[in-house]
């Protein structure tokens, strides 16, 4: 009897076991179907999101091709343009998209400060550094700008820096040694590190007046109907008193929505001259421009070719919000005489 109830309870134990077993496995491969649910959910989420962004970058480039083809106000932009205005927001299936259009001409094109050759033009890179100093940044630290971009090897005297640098980094790496083509790439300059707070000021403090532009066809111009005071003032020494009343800048122009201040610079204050509000009135021509700079006096205001009333590329940023799908898309088109845009650099989450 005994050895009989050993053999029961051996069996009632087992029999639990596969139970066990059984249940454990059942619940394994539930979870694993929640998971590969949840991961397919997601997938279909992003791939939506990423469609929206596509959509709103389209949207984008049709209100620049309608700017084109009106030529208004001779076919000048400025912020008075319809393309100069956020992406109004737009819900559709649970998810809502909204952007904003900023002229990359406004800026200063960082790719101008080398020639064709990739040997460093001085007119240029003397535009930089006087930019540099107009935002309270060390001047010395354009070398490091110029010698990440120029073709040469040697360092520039006294704080530029090249391979012997970089690659006693943590990690290392090598000077680009070519033209930027985003300008977040700037963090990977001496003097610019994310990871030094100082110097990570002062890539914010830059930020919004400087672009990666290519320069394949020749240096891209500055459109004074669009550049902020502080790019006006280091297109040469004669602007520097001069560009506050120059500047058809509008701080308020994209005050509605915030996001945009990561390529926008909101925080800079309202241009008054002698206490009234500036003359936001757009230059139709670059004459009109200098005409008002030199009071006709004929003087050379700036560097020949260095300024227009119009601009080629754009960056378009959208971002698209809905459940927990989050994205921000950036896009840096060229506007060809047609109006027609193409993407010349696009990434997603960051510049």
């Amino acid at each position: 009897m005994r050895h009989q109830s050993s053999q029961n309870g051996v069996a009632i134990i087992s029999a639990l076991l596969v139970v066990a077993l059984g249940t454990i496995t059942v619940v394994a491969i539930m979870s694993r179907q929640q998971l590969d649910l949840h991961r397919e959910r997601n997938e279909v989420l992003i791939q939506n999101a990423r469609s929206f962004a596509n959509a709103g970058e389209s949207f984008a480039s049709a209100l620049l091709y309608l700017d084109r083809e009106a030529g208004l106000r001779e076919n000048s932009d400025s912020l008075d343009d319809d393309w100069a205005q956020t992406i109004p927001p737009i819900t559709i299936d649970q998810m809502s998209l909204q952007g904003c259009i900023v002229d990359m001409q406004g800026r200063f094109n960082v790719n101008n400060i080398v020639n064709a050759e990739g040997d460093v033009d001085q007119v240029y890179f003397d535009i930089l550094k006087r930019l540099f100093a107009e935002l309270g940044i060390a001047q010395e630290k354009a070398d490091a700008v110029l010698d990440w971009i120029d073709k040469d090897l040697n360092a520039t005297i006294p704080e530029g820096a090249e391979d012997d640098y970089y690659t006693g980094l943590t990690p290392p790496y090598r000077t680009n040694n070519g033209p930027i083509s985003s300008i977040s790439e700037l963090q990977l300059v001496k003097g610019f590190s994310p990871s030094v707070e100082a110097e990570k000021d002062d890539y914010k403090l830059l930020l919004p007046h400087v672009a990666a532009l290519p320069t394949t066809n020749g240096k891209t111009q500055v459109n004074v109907n669009t550049a902020t005071p502080e790019v006006i003032a280091s297109l040469s020494e004669f602007l520097k008193p001069l560009a506050s009343g120059l500047s058809r800048w509008d701080t308020g122009k994209y005050e509605d929505y915030p996001e945009c201040e990561d390529i926008f610079d909101l925080a800079a204050e309202e241009t008054e001259v002698l206490g009234e509000a500036a003359d936001l009135t757009p230059y139709l021509f670059v004459q009109e421009f200098i005409s008002e700079a030199s009071a006709d006096t004929g003087d050379e205001v700036v560097p020949p070719n260095s300024i227009s009333v119009s601009s080629r590329y754009f960056q378009i940023r959208v971002d698209v919000l809905g459940e927990t799908a989050k994205l921000t898309q950036y896009s840096l088109l060229e506007r060809d005489d047609s109006g027609r845009s193409k993407v010349i650099f696009r990434s997603r989450d960051t510049l």
